[in-house]
Formats: C-alpha cells, sequence, structure tokens
C-alpha cells in the first residue's frame, strides 16, 4: 500500500491541474485568516476543486516521507478553512488522524466548529485517541503519534536521540517522563542541560510546578551547588558552564542526563565545554541513560564518537503538528502601497494574491514594521531585529503607529519596566501600545514578563533577536523575517537556525495554523527557507581541530593571541586547553584516537599529543587547576600561581583573599579592585587599570544584589559628563546589560573560578588551611547576582534574581534552608509587602504563593 501510494502521489505532483486546485484553495483559505488579501482574479473554485484536493491529501498521508505527510496537511488545513461543506471539513479532521496529528484534529474542530463526522469516523478517531492517549499529573492527554512513540521508546531507552521540528512537543513528552522518573525512584539524579540562562527559569518552573506534592525530598535547583539538605532526589536545570563546575565540586553520578537543543555541541567553545561535560559524566557511571533533544537534526551518530557511547538510538520526525505557511512579501514596482503575497510550496510557489493598504512600503528601512502593522492585525506576532540595537528600532517603529491602550496588564508592565530598569527606557512607554522587546541580555524577570504578557495576548508585537532561536518556549500566529543575516547584516544565519525561529508560529495544543512572512524574499541572499534545513551535529572540538591545528599548536606552545577580555572565548584557546586538561587527566592518547579517528594523520595525533604533554610539564599548574579550569589560559593561570606564591612568601596573604562583599568598606573595594587587576595583569595578559575600577564598582554592586537601576543610573551619569552629544538612554541600558551579561557573568565567572582556585591550591600547598577555608567564592555570586544565603535560597527557588534581591530584603530569617524559605513564601497570608505585580505573578507563576495572593 505504501509503495503504491508513493507512486500515486508522484503521479499527483507531477499534474499542473494540481496545483491550480492548490492555487485556488490556499488563497481563499488565506483571504480568510488574513482579512485584507485580495485574490487572483484566476483563482475560481470549481464546484469539486476542494473535494480533489481532499483525496489527495488522504493519499499523501499514506506516504513514507514527511515531505509529502507535509502537504497532506497542509491540504486538509486549507481545505476546512475554504470550504463551507460540513462534509468536506469532516473530512480534512479526518485526515488530521490519519497522520497521527490528534492534538491538531481536535484544535481545528474547535476552531472551525466542525461537527462529528459518519458514525465509521467516528469509531475509527476513537479507537486512534484511545491508542494515543496517555496519564499525565492524573489527566488524560491524548499525544501525536511521534509523541506517542517517543514516549514508548524512553523506559527502556539507554542512549537516545530525539529529533523533531519546534512545535512538535517533543519537550514536554520528556520533561514528563523526567518527572514521572523522580516521583517513582526511592533516589534520583538529573540534570537538564539548557544551552542557554534565558531557558533555566522555564525548565525549572515547568518541572517545579510538575513536581509540586513532592517537593519534600525532591531538590530541583538551577545553582550548581549541593544541597544543604542532602534530599534523595535532585534534579539540576543548569547551563553546561554551571555544569562544569558542578562536577568540578561533586565526584557523584547522573541517573538521567537531557541534553536540550542538542545541535549546541558545535558551537565553538561552549559546545566543546559541553562536550567534555558529557564525557565526565559518561565515565562516572555506565548506567547514566542520555536523552538528546533537537529541532531538527541530523549526524548523531558522530556523538558515539564525541562522547565514547556503544550506540545511540534516534527517534525523529520532520512533520510538524501545526501549520506553518511561509509566505513571500514582495513590493509590487509602481505601487508603494500594495504588496504581493507568494506562497513557498516544498520547490514551488503558489500565488495568494496582494494585499492594498493605506500606507507605504516602499522604504525598506520600514518596511519590516510597515507589513507586520498590517499583516500581524490577528494573533500575536513575532518580529526578527537582527540585534538588540535593531529590534528596539522595529518596536520604536510599529509601536509609533498605535495608539496607547487602557490595559491594566501593560500598565503594571510599564511600572515593572520603569522601576526595575529605568524611567526612560522606551520598552517603558512601547508596551502602552501592546509592543515589547526581546533579547538575551536583559534580566531575566523582564524578559520573562515580557514573555507572559505575550503569550496571555497583551502585547500584540515582539520585536526579538536570536534569543528565541534555541528553546524558548513562545509561540505565535505571525512571524516576520526581512533578513537571513544578525548583527550588522555581514553574518549569515545557519539555514536551520531560521528554521527553528520559524517554527515559532504555531505552537502544538494552542493553535493549528502559523505565519510566517518573508518581507523581500527574492532579494535575500540566500534562500534558506526555501526547503526545509537541518541541524547538523558536528562537534566544535573535532572541528576546530580539522580547522585551526596550526592555531591550536601555537596556543598549547604559548605562541596564541593574549585573550582579550572583551572578546568571547577563542575557540582555538579552549580547544589547547582540553588537550591540557587530558594530559593532567592522563587520558590524553585515548581521549585523541577517539574523538578524531580518521579525520586526520596519525602524524597530527602525535603532534598534538606531544605538544599538549610538553605545555602541561611547562606550565608546572596542579593537575587538578587544570582538570577544571582549562577554559582559562593556562599560561596566564600559571603566572598567576607564581604570583600567589611570590606573596605568600612575602607574607602578603592577606590581601589576597576576596571578602564577602558585605559589609560596605573601603576595604572590601580596594580588595576586588586588586583582584580584578590581578586577574587583569597575569590571566588576560593586560593590565586595565580603569577597566579593574569600573569592575570593581559593578561587580560589588551585582554580588550584593543591588538593583539594575542603581548601576544604569551610575552609567548614565559617566555618559552625561564625558559626552557632549544627546544621551541614548536606550543604547546605554543595553551597554549595562551587556556588560553584565558578557563580562561579569560570563567571562569573569571563568577567570574569577581559576582564581579561587589557585589561591586555594597555593595557600594549602603553604600549610594555611584555615585561611583556603575563608577565600569567598565570589564568582558564583557573580554568576547569581546575590552574595547572601537567603538570596542564594530564592534563587534556587527558581526566581529572577531581581525578585530573590526583594525578597531577601523581606524575609526574617538571614540564613535560611530552601525549604524554610519555600515554606515562608507558601505561609504568606496576603500582599504584605509593596512588590510590584509583575514579582508577584512570579511568585504565582513558580507555584510558591497560592494564586489568591497575586494582586
Amino acid at each position: 500500500m505504501t509503495t503504491f501510494a508513493n507512486s500515486l502521489v508522484a503521479r499527483i505532483r507531477s499534474n499542473p491541474a494540481f496545483w491550480a486546485d492548490i492555487e485556488a484553495v490556499s488563497s481563499l483559505a488565506m483571504s480568510r485568516l488574513v482579512p485584507g488579501i485580495q485574490r487572483p482574479a484566476a483563482n475560481g473554485i470549481g464546484q469539486n476543486c476542494v473535494r480533489r484536493l481532499l483525496q489527495s491529501a488522504s493519499v499523501f498521508s499514506q506516504a513514507q516521507e514527511d515531505i509529502n505527510k507535509t502537504l497532506a496537511q497542509d491540504l486538509a488545513f486549507f481545505s476546512a478553512v475554504a470550504s463551507d461543506d460540513e462534509y468536506d471539513k469532516a473530512f480534512a479532521k479526518d485526515i488530521f488522524y490519519s497522520l497521527g496529528n490528534l492534538p491538531g484534529a481536535d484544535r481545528l474542530s474547535q476552531d472551525l466548529n466542525i461537527e462529528a463526522g459518519s458514525f465509521r469516523s467516528f469509531l475509527r478517531q476513537k479507537l486512534l485517541k484511545t491508542i494515543n492517549t496517555v496519564v499525565i499529573d492524573e489527566r488524560e492527554r491524548a499525544l501525536t503519534d511521534f509523541q506517542r512513540n517517543v514516549w514508548s521508546v524512553l523506559p527502556n531507552a539507554s542512549i537516545t536521540a530525539i529529533s523533531a521540528p519546534t512545535s512538535a512537543g517533543k519537550s514536554f513528552v520528556v520533561l514528563e517522563y523526567l518527572c514521572q522518573q523522580a516521583i517513582s525512584a526511592n533516589s534520583f539524579t538529573a540534570v537538564f542541560i539548557a544551552p542557554t540562562r534565558a531557558l533555566l527559569g522555564e525548565i525549572h518552573g515547568k518541572i517545579h510546578n510538575r513536581l509540586s506534592r513532592h517537593l519534600e525530598n525532591t531538590r530541583i535547583s538551577t545553582i550548581p551547588t549541593l544541597d544543604r539538605e542532602n534530599r534523595a532526589k535532585q534534579i539540576f536545570v543548569l547551563t553546561q558552564e554551571r555544569l562544569q563546575v558542578l562536577l568540578a565540586s561533586w565526584e557523584g553520578s547522573f541517573d538521567l542526563v537531557v541534553v536540550d537543543e542538542a545541535q549546541a555541541i558545535g558551537d565553538e567553545s561552549r559546545g566543546i565545554i559541553l562536550q567534555d561535560c558529557l564525557e565526565v559524566i559518561r565515565a562516572r557511571s555506565n548506567a547514566t541513560r542520555f536523552l538528546f533533544l533537537a529541532p531538527g537534526a541530523s549526524g548523531f551518530e558522530v556523538l558515539k564518537q564525541a562522547i565514547g557511547f556503544i550506540n545511540i538510538d534516534v527517534s525523529q520526525t520532520q512533520l510538524s503538528p501545526v501549520v506553518q505557511n511561509r509566505i513571500m512579501v514582495e513590493p509590487v514596482v509602481g505601487n508603494p502601497n500594495q504588496l504581493a503575497l507568494t506562497l513557498l510550496a516544498d520547490d514551488r510557489t503558489v500565488r495568494l494574491g496582494s494585499f492594498v493598504a493605506d500606507r507605504g512600503f516602499a522604504h525598506a528601512d520600514t518596511r519590516l514594521a510597515a507589513v507586520a502593522l498590517e499583516l500581524g492585525r490577528n494573533g500575536g506576532s513575532l518580529v526578527y531585529g537582527t540585534g538588540p540595537a535593531n529590534a528596539e528600532l522595529v518596536a520604536g517603529q510599529i509601536a509609533s503607529a498605535l495608539p496607547t491602550t487602557d490595559s491594566p496588564a501593560l500598565r503594571d508592565l510599564s511600572k515593572f519596566v520603569e522601576t526595575h530598569v529605568h524611567v526612560k527606557y522606551s520598552l517603558a512607554t512601547n508596551v502602552l501600545k501592546g509592543v515589547g522587546v526581546h533579547y538575551g541580555k536583559m534580566p531575566s524577570l523582564l524578559r520573562e514578563a515580557l514573555e507572559e504578557a505575550f503569550k496571555n495576548g497583551h502585547l500584540k508585537y515582539l520585536a526579538c533577536t536570536t534569543t528565541l532561536f534555541q528553546g524558548v518556549n513562545l509561540p505565535a500566529r505571525n512571524v516576520f523575517i526581512d533578513t537571513p543575516t544578525r548583527g550588522r547584516g555581514s553574518d549569515l544565519l545557519d539555514a536551520a537556525a531560521l528554521w527553528n525561529f520559524a517554527g515559532r508560529a504555531g505552537r502544538l495544543g494552542q493553535d493549528i495554523v502559523g505565519n510566517v512572512f518573508l518581507i523581500g524574499y527574492s532579494s535575500w541572499e540566500t534562500k534558506p527557507l526555501t526547503e526545509r534545513a537541518r541541524f547538523s551535529i558536528t562537534p566544535s572540538f573535532k572541528k576546530t581541530i580539522n580547522e585551526q591545528r596550526d592555531k591550536i599548536v601555537s596556543c598549547l606552545r604559548g605562541e596564541g593571541n593574549v585573550d582579550d577580555v572583551r572578546d568571547p572565548y577563542c575557540v582555538a584557546d579552549t580547544a589547547a586547553g582540553l588537550l591540557i586538561s587530558r594530559v593532567a587527566r592522563g587520558t590524553i592518547e585515548k581521549f585523541v584516537e577517539r574523538t578524531l579517528g580518521d579525520s586526520i594523520s596519525s602524524e597530527i595525533k602525535i603532534e598534538l599529543i606531544e605538544e599538549a604533554t610538553k605545555a602541561f610539564k611547562a606550565l608546572g599548574l596542579p593537575a587538578e587547576a587544570m582538570i577544571v579550569n582549562w577554559t582559562v589560559n593556562p599560561y596566564g593561570q600559571a603566572r598567576l600561581l607564581k604570583r600567589f606564591r611570590d606573596k605568600i612568601e612575602q607574607g602578603q596573604v592577606d590581601e589576597l583573599i576576596p571578602l564577602h562583599p558585605f559589609p560596605i568598606s573601603k576595604v572590601v573595594r580596594t580588595r576586588y579592585v586588586e583582584i580584578f587587576s590581578r586577574i587583569n595583569k597575569y590571566i588576560v595578559g593586560k593590565n586595565y587599570p580603569k577597566f579593574s575600577n569600573k569592575l570593581a564598582s559593578i561587580g560589588l554592586n551585582w554580588m550584593r544584589g543591588y538593583p539594575l537601576p542603581v548601576i544604569i543610573k551610575d552609567a548614565i551619569k559617566y555618559e552625561e559628563s564625558n559626552s557632549r552629544r544627546k544621551i541614548n538612554y536606550d543604547s546605554t541600558i543595553r551597554k549595562v546589560f551587556d556588560f553584565v551579561e558578557e563580562v561579569l557573568r560570563f567571562k569573569y565567572v571563568q577567570l574569577g573560578r581559576a582564581y579561587v582556585d589557585l589561591l586555594r591550591f597555593a595557600l594549602n600547598e603553604a600549610k594555611m588551611e584555615a585561611k583556603a577555608r575563608s577565600v569567598y567564592d565570589f564568582p558564583l555570586a557573580l554568576e547569581l547576582g546575590v552574595s547572601s544565603v537567603a538570596g542564594q535560597a530564592f534563587i534556587e527557588l527558581g526566581l529572577s534574581r531581581i525578585t530573590s534581591s526583594a525578597l531577601e530584603s523581606l524575609i526574617p530569617d538571614s540564613d535560611p534552608t530552601v525549604e524554610t524559605a519555600r515554606k515562608w513564601l507558601a505561609d504568606l497570608k496576603g500582599n504584605e509587602f509593596p512588590l510590584s505585580k509583575i514579582i508577584w505573578s512570579e511568585l504565582n507563576r513558580k507555584g510558591l504563593i497560592a494564586s489568591s495572593l497575586e494582586p
């Protein structure tokens, strides 16, 4: 049957009349979905046009390839929207069932008021729903065929990769499986590895809410520290950098490891860190189970070589359960008020018609905003900006054409922005018009508040950057893209990444359709969204060795470019550091042979091993330093260790030791100026006395939990006193965000970790154990943005820094356990404290207060 179906599909696809039917039906459907589309005059629908397409869709649904199944789903949806015949609508719903898209069928039925079809169809659908229904948190949930297959595979899976489009619901199934494992086990340790900090709060919240009745013996943490209460079950939600810190301080093993956005193993230095963490975990226990998630990827087999797995099972599909229309939007020459709309359908295009508006679309700099204003009126719209500045510009353009809304929710959001960022931040005004902006370096609670406002329909437009390309659950009815580049327009985006972003159009269970509007697509430098692209799983370490071997050898010899604190990690330096760390572990030969295989010659392997071995011996660093802090310039670490030994020998120990940020004193500030100067001089390799002062000032304010407005106010004051131009408040605020996220929380957390570890080693080496124990762990405080026990307890509950900082000054206990902090929140009887409604909303969203307490 399947072979015959494939043959029949090929014949249908080659028939011009079939594509004429698609053009007629899809243009009518889109004119109903997007009011204002004027259909081509020739696109009349004949009496049997819809019925023919539905019959074709029925054939396509039986084919093997996902591309044909996707077309079957698209045809069924367009036919259901275009037809006024109840039989046609029921036929379309039946095709969704045939494709195993039960949630989509239910959504289609709700949106279009489709009544039950024939009794035979009713019985068939009832049977399929029964087969695909599982009990989740005491509720019956009907899954798609792909979800049901994954659900059945997971209990017996050891090493499993799950590849599916963004909207396929794979994370939902995996998180539920993780939670059920935690509930049923007597003891359980798991880690969910998220690619960005932006995802930590979202994932933590989902797990916390699912396990809310099981928290007495279960710890869920985004902090890489051991449990003070020693509970039997622990679930960590960490980035690879935080996981690296945990593995350095804890020698235990995991029962389950979930790697989200697994293609991130190819992400330069961060990909190398991820690979090393996974190898360390695998080496500790053969019983650890691994789950890799990716939004459409190929090449999972290479993980066997990179991590050392014996086998890996792959469950994959390219069929999205949501209909995602890719629509080319082109300005019409000679008519500045008209747009031509064309549907991308596999390897060909389908005319949808035109759109005429009162506003013009001729100017390239404002076209994206103008198109979004006209075509994004129905449902929420994500608008792609090439960077934070561009996203804010586009948001401002959209907001300038909209009236201020009288929404209490948006007034609360605007007030929150003014209070917790700055009163002159343009976002505070724009949100009142239903327009927000979203990028990765924003404070997490602000970003989450914008996401919630968008999900709830208060914000109609969200101008966003590539942050939304990875994992963040933020579906929209419309997505607008006018370029395949990022930054200032010179860097082309990976095609698979753009497909991932396009996948935000629609979401399983929430919407049956999403529209991806591609503005000026015909003139794009590349055409990445014409054919579906998949991520290729390519480990960064192996790629770097193959492409930058000479640079890596220079780094091993200490000849590489000196690390610059203002730049991201140099991937060649990172690869060199990993090789040296393998010498320290005594595994260099096996590591090089296994991870590189036949990709390079034996002579090159020998060279790398010899150079790494010579470097380790020449450095004279303790093995534990190179095993833990191999991402930091090893020659810089050697210089710093020598400096420590010299100062200890001279009796000048105290000035080396980091102090707790409190109490506020000149001594504390001077100490951190000296520490940052020392890091810059000996590790970074350049002495920045002014930069070290800035690091100390902002770093201390950050570690003390001071609100961002305090830091922003100082930055604006500095700009006002040192610039003759009018202050661009948005730009200055972004610079603060960048400095905090890129410099303090990324670069100097790693550098600070090396400083603390080397200092403790030097002190212990000098038999000064008490002094070693007194070294304050300031890198953790830099990462979290709080230094108090109370603040860290609230962060461990999954709360943002803004909320944690506010609560630490209110709880009448400066040394609470996490459980004490949780109970204090749960026992609140009302709105005792004058906190922002956004903060109360976060507490409610994380399940930490009764919903009745939220103002």
